[in-house]
């Protein structure tokens, strides 16, 4: 028998919950990203977009200097965002001019140096988290963050088989499910980081979980460890994975509205405090420091405007976020989503120190973004993809809409004009086969079909663009008609092939048998029930994961393979995790492994090993 769990309310930010990796945001986003989403945002379908990455201040690294002493990084000539502004021209050497080191910062204008073991730069959720482990562990840490406090982005947090999941009997059995990711990520990923993440995340979100529920003892706030559901497909293909974990019962995390990982942040923070960790708020941190080919430290800005310098005998650790809106970065490492996919968090200048100590990218080449569909939250309050009817711009059926949201994102982005159009009637709110519990034992996210139909038509009155959260805008523009005839031309599809994919489509239903993309059957799902809704769908670019080469102990690569010493790398820095896309079958799976993981174990291996 399962036992029931404590939940104070159906969140609603579920994207967020299952994606999003929570980093630094930027001092310039600082205001607009952390404001409060009202709840008709939520409604519509902007909930998780507030839950994004962010970045710190970093810029570079360069060999030594004339002198052969040990030699700073260079901000060099770089614009508002980071970015260097010599545009997308190649550098003499052929190179991107975002991989070429600007020129160092003089000694002389440093005016103190930090001893540390440990020096983290970005105080988000893989920082705080390593920060912690290694202090918990005997380490001396410094950890850096631009912003005057931390920020907590998302909620969902992925981990196998933790004390969490056997109350609920739920396991994973690894030789299975390891085949499966790897064969959706071509095997051009690194299977030992993800051997990493199924052999040490019980004992990383066990030590989290210990931690979370008793964070009133340093300050914080103790929270309730919940599972979220997922999304379980009979023909075992496209279906998700059990063991997303989220935090409830914080002042953040009440209601349906709110962002529980700004708890758990908070509280992490208070712990590490707690441990000693030597926290530097309002400091942007803007150059690697190397000897010889050791990184040894970083040099940046503090709040009064002077340079320090911050040594870490260990090794310095970059946490500092995704590149996706350095156009630049963008074009030459995944230049096939610009123009296909609007969205983006931060410039990469995390990335770009990396590049110029020497750093490779991926080992497949290029990083993975996370693309996916926020128009079908709208739809179904959940994060997954819509499996009713979709037709794309020429009024045709294209794809068996029996997916997962990242697969069918990306399959937006091979049709005329980027996009597709959701359609169904209202007989679909009492179908169960897209209904689902938000938590395990937990509350469903509609209790009746009065509750879906209400749910749409505040939509569709409320329906507009929606600010994303510093990450660009989101139409969503949710129609209905008392006709089909009418719905089409609200959507403005071509009429007569509309109407005869429509119709087509209602004969597989009635027939039991989808004779043209073989939909399994309990899906066919009639149009005929008015009124009828509709819903244009984009695919949106929410952020990156990768870009920077590292092996299984975090340590960063360059493109012989050859580890940097002194170097390590974090949370969506971490290259070779994902390929082509970043697939939604373990719900939070970048934040429980890169971020959670990841961090929970550097920090140990810097405390006792290196």
């Amino acid at each position: 028998m399962k036992q029931e769990t404590k939940v104070s309310g159906m969140v609603a930010n579920e994207m967020m919950a299952k994606e999003v990796k929570h980093e630094e945001l930027t001092s310039e986003k600082s205001e607009k990203n952390a404001a409060e989403i009202n709840r008709r945002s939520f409604l519509i379908g902007a909930a998780g977009v507030g839950a994004l990455v962010a970045s710190s201040g970093l810029f570079a690294c360069s060999p030594k200097d004339d002198t052969g002493s040990a030699s700073t990084t260079g901000s060099g000539n770089t614009s508002a965002s980071g970015s260097t502004t010599s545009g997308s021209a190649l550098a003499s050497n052929g190179k991107p001019a975002f991989m070429v080191a600007p020129t160092p910062i003089a000694k002389s204008a440093i005016k103190e140096t930090v001893e540390a073991d440990v020096v983290i730069v970005g105080a988000g959720f893989s920082g705080l988290i390593c920060a912690l482990s290694a202090a918990e562990s005997g380490a001396k840490v410094v950890l850096l963050e631009r912003m005057s406090k931390v920020i907590g982005r998302g909620g969902s947090i992925f981990a196998m088989n933790t004390e969490l999941t056997k109350e609920k009997e739920y396991s994973i059995e690894i030789g299975q499910v390891y085949k499966r990711m790897m064969g959706y990520h071509s095997y051009r990923i690194d299977g030992n980081k993800w051997m990493l993440h199924y052999h040490k995340s019980s004992e990383a979100m066990n030590w989290l979980m210990e931690r979370m529920k008793s964070a009133s003892s340093v300050g914080g706030s103790d929270l309730t460890p919940v599972m979220e559901h997922w999304y379980e497909d009979p023909e075992n293909i496209n279906g998700e994975f059990p063991g997303t974990h989220e935090f409830l019962d914080g002042p953040n995390g009440k209601g349906p509205d709110d962002n529980p990982q700004q708890d758990v942040c908070d509280n992490v923070a208070a712990y590490c405090v707690d441990a000693g960790v030597d926290i530097r708020y309002q400091f942007t941190a803007e150059q690697l420091v190397k000897e010889g080919q050791r990184v040894v430290g970083v040099v940046g800005i503090d709040e009064s405007g002077e340079y320090i310098q911050f040594n870490g005998k260990k090794g310095v650790v970059l946490a500092t976020g995704d590149f996706g809106t350095d156009e630049e970065m963008m074009k030459a490492l995944i230049p096939w989503v610009p123009g296909k996919a609007n969205g983006g968090i931060w410039e990469g200048s995390g990335h770009k120190m990396a590049y110029w100590a020497g750093a490779a990218t991926d080992r497949s080449a290029t990083p993975a973004p996370m693309i996916f569909c926020f128009q079908w939250r709208s739809i179904t309050r959940q994060v997954r993809a819509f499996q009713g009817l979709m037709l794309n711009t020429d009024g045709m059926r294209y794809t068996n809409e029996d997916n997962v949201i990242s697969h069918g994102g990306l399959s937006l982005m091979h049709e005329k004009g980027n996009c597709g159009f959701a359609i169904w009637d209202t007989a679909y709110a009492s179908e169960p086969q897209w209904q689902n519990h938000r938590y395990v034992d937990g509350p469903k996210v509609f209790e009746n079909e009065q509750e879906v139909i209400a749910y749409w038509d505040e939509i569709v009155a409320s329906s507009g663009t929606i600010d994303m959260n510093g990450s660009g805008a989101l139409e969503v523009r949710m129609v209905r008609d008392d006709t089909i005839e009418g719905l089409i031309k609200q959507l403005g599809l071509p009429a007569d092939q509309a109407k005869a994919s429509i119709e087509r489509y209602n004969g597989f239903c009635d027939a039991g048998k989808d004779d043209d993309f073989d939909k399994r059957k309990e899906l066919l799902l009639p149009i005929k029930s008015g009124p009828f809704y509709g819903i244009k769908c984009t695919p949106w670019f929410l952020t990156t994961t990768g870009g920077v080469r590292c092996n299984d102990k975090l340590q960063v690569q360059n493109e012989n393979d050859e580890v940097i010493d002194g170097l390590y790398c974090l949370g969506s820095m971490v290259g070779d995790m994902y390929n082509n896309c970043y697939s939604t079958h373990f719900p939070g799976h970048n934040l429980g492994s890169t971020c959670l993981t990841f961090g929970y174990v550097t920090g140990k291996y810097l405390a006792n090993e290196a």
